[in-house]
């Protein structure tokens, strides 16, 4: 009797091992303790998509049902989000903070507001993500012995072409192969520009915190790559010279004869009427302008073609090839263009932060919703599953709505169909790439041994930025671009960019 017990009992504790793995393998957060319901909060940039509330409620109701959680997400537009960030990452109302390497993401790393993480609690707490993102992109986030933020799992190839309309074209008896290079484009925005005044049109009229030196007429038009481009340490590197890569060759940018020229075409630009007179105030965002009619052009990637399609709907969007040229190369760069991260007050959450991103970003059902919204609706997928196109109700959710900014996307994720219009850019793009060693940045984390100038050279950088970006300071541009060289020397920029170079050095050496 005690053997048929002892062998009842063996069985009943196999059936119970198999049930759980079978559990396990259908539900990889089954063996964490979920029995507390909870909500966890999160922000990012970007307007609220028009489906957004019914797809999250259908994201929800499978997240109650895998991890016994809620995810509540709120949108800031991006101009809010930049002088707010500091907020949402001290108060208590965030469990999942967005980060970008344009908000400063490295400085709010080395001041704390961001918490840090170690391999076992990815492990524990976001075992798909430790499975599936890219290896290379955790070494991105890593800031001495921890990981400060999850990133996309994406790294996509292409370059920027200046997109505008169809009618804008006919107007001013402008022809699309006729605008090849950045002096016809400025032909093109000069006819536009002596109009404006009538028609309330401008060639660009962007948000005041658009990084305009990030397009074309400063690194692009100068075939440079850059590290931690947009912020107070940029760095250049000119990759035509025919010279291999050294750190003594990296420029800080503001001391350039490059960057020069280039404040001084943009003032160039604002005296002849380009921008707004309020540039600096305007917070609407110029893809939105250039919905709204009110911008003339603005910048982009081919695959750009079918939202802008969805958005003009009255008109048809042209792509201007007029920023590249037979020199110019593309590499795969950084995974880390932006992030999610835990603040120092989510502590009590996070690790169920933690699971509720690796929900998001891994289960087949969520993950789709989030990324690409409803099929037949704001999608459709090609018979292979590798492409997918725009749905009748895309507008209502576009592809970049939330899986950009909230870090969601994936390699694996099917690539948009594009139109044969402009495949060929795209084409003509991917066959340009050189190998990501030809600039061996990418992973690298400087970690300043000089914070206080840093913050300081920071503070004056967010001052100057914008005003040389948009020519603001007109006939007095050189005099301030001096005035503001002068004080970064003076607090110490020179300092800041030997230790960049002697760390980046460092790095190459030991990935070798």
């Amino acid at each position: 009797m005690k053997r048929i017990l002892s062998l009842l009992l063996i069985l009943a504790m196999l059936l119970g091992a198999i049930g759980t793995a079978a559990a396990e393998e259908e539900n990889p957060w089954a063996g964490l303790d979920l029995s507390e319901y909870k909500e966890i909060n999160m922000i990012i940039p970007g307007n609220k998509p028009g489906a957004f509330d019914e797809i999250m409620g259908m994201v929800n109701d499978r997240m109650k049902e895998l991890i016994n959680t809620k995810v509540n997400i709120d949108f800031v537009s991006y101009a809010d989000f930049g002088t707010k960030l500091s907020l949402f990452l001290n108060g208590d109302d965030y469990d999942l903070v967005y980060g970008a390497y344009w908000f400063n993401f490295g400085d709010y790393v080395n001041n704390g507001a961001y918490t840090g993480f170690d391999w076992d609690f990815v492990e524990t707490y976001m075992p798909m993500t430790a499975k599936t993102q890219a290896p290379t992109s955790w070494r991105e986030m890593k800031f001495g012995d921890l990981y400060y933020g999850i990133t996309n799992s994406i790294n996509t190839l292409s370059a920027n072409g200046v997109w505008t309309r169809q009618s804008t074209l006919d107007k001013y008896g402008f022809k699309a192969e006729d605008i090849k290079t950045g002096e016809d484009l400025e032909k093109f925005m000069d006819a536009i520009a002596a109009d404006t005044a009538e028609t309330g049109v401008y060639v660009f009229n962007p948000q005041g915190t658009y990084p305009l030196d990030t397009t074309y007429w400063f690194t692009y038009k100068n075939h440079m790559m850059d590290v931690n481009v947009g912020t107070a340490n940029w760095l250049v590197w000119q990759y035509n010279t025919g010279k291999e890569f050294s750190t003594e060759d990296l420029k800080w940018f503001a001391e350039t004869d490059e960057y020069r020229a280039f404040c001084l075409k943009m003032a160039e630009f604002y005296k002849k009427g380009y921008f707004p007179a309020s540039v600096i105030s305007n917070e609407t965002m110029v893809d939105d302008n250039f919905y709204a009619g009110t911008s003339a052009i603005t910048f982009g990637i081919p695959t750009s073609y079918d939202s802008l399609v969805q958005n003009l709907q009255d008109d048809t969007p042209v792509f201007l090839n007029c920023l590249w040229d037979d020199e110019c190369v593309l590499r795969h760069g950084n995974y880390f263009v932006y992030c999610i991260g835990f603040p120092p007050a989510s502590k009590a959450n996070m690790s169920r932060a933690a699971t509720a991103l690796d929900v998001m970003k891994n289960d087949p059902i969520i993950n789709r919703l989030l990324v690409f919204g409803i099929e037949g609706r704001h999608y459709n997928l090609s018979e292979d599953g590798k492409y997918y196109t725009l749905g009748p109700e895309a507008s209502e959710y576009p592809y970049f709505a939330i899986g950009n900014n909230a870090a969601l996307q994936h390699d694996s994720d099917p690539r948009q169909a594009l139109n044969p219009a402009i495949a060929e850019y795209q084409e003509m793009y991917e066959a340009a790439e050189v190998p990501s060693d030809i600039f061996p940045v990418n992973g690298f984390n400087y970690q300043c041994n000089y914070e206080a100038e840093l913050s300081a050279v920071t503070a004056l950088f967010n001052e100057y930025r914008f005003s040389f970006s948009f020519g603001i300071f007109g006939d007095q541009t050189e005099a301030k671009l001096d005035e503001f060289i002068k004080q970064c020397k003076a607090i110490g920029i020179d300092d800041i960019v030997n230790d960049y170079r002697t760390q980046l050095d460092a790095f190459i050496a030991e990935s070798k």
